[in-house]
């Protein structure tokens, strides 16, 4: 049986921070925390694998926040002049936020798959998630431009084994 004050004590602040990346509000992340500690007691009994529970709950809380924001999105009501005007821009804000969200979550995935291989994760991050070139990530992190190269198709081939995506265009060669 779960102790969930020992899991809460362990993840609640990672759960907040996660929420708060999201929603970008202090008492909207506390309130998208609590739904999904009731997700997680509504699923407790079928929990089994306790060494994947941070990242589970880092999911959950994720798409906890982002149904809370569609939630939002739909019951928002325009008290300007010109409705039609702000609509169109709300929905091209909401699509903009979703389409990062989606970016972010299938990022965290890669980034779970590179696992603990700090030379590639730190390539990855600097390429894919702050979107540095390859001469940057060289000054940045003290090698050459080619070790670079080199462990971005190590990142690649990794990937393809894990066969996590089936489209790599994003992670062409010359990106």
């Amino acid at each position: 049986m779960w102790n969930y004050d020992i899991i809460v004590d362990q993840f609640q602040a990672m759960m907040y921070y996660t929420a708060f990346n999201v929603v970008k509000d202090k008492q909207t992340a506390e309130d998208v925390v609590q739904e999904t500690w009731i997700k997680v007691l509504k699923q407790g009994k079928k929990i089994t694998q306790v060494e994947k529970l941070g990242s589970w709950l880092k999911t959950i809380t994720t798409r906890t926040a982002i149904d809370l924001l569609r939630k939002e999105k739909r019951s928002h009501t325009c008290l300007f002049q010109d409705p039609n005007w702000l609509e169109e821009l709300d929905l091209c804000a909401g699509d903009f936020v979703e389409e990062r969200l989606n970016c972010s979550i299938l990022l965290e995935e890669l980034e779970q798959c590179i696992g603990n291989q700090q030379k590639l994760l730190a390539v990855f991050q600097l390429k894919f998630r702050l979107e540095f070139d390859n001469q940057q990530i060289a000054e940045m992190l003290n090698i050459s431009n080619s070790a670079v190269k080199t462990r971005l198709f190590r990142i690649r081939k990794l990937l393809k084994r894990a066969e996590v995506v089936e489209d790599f265009s994003e992670f062409a060669v010359g990106a």
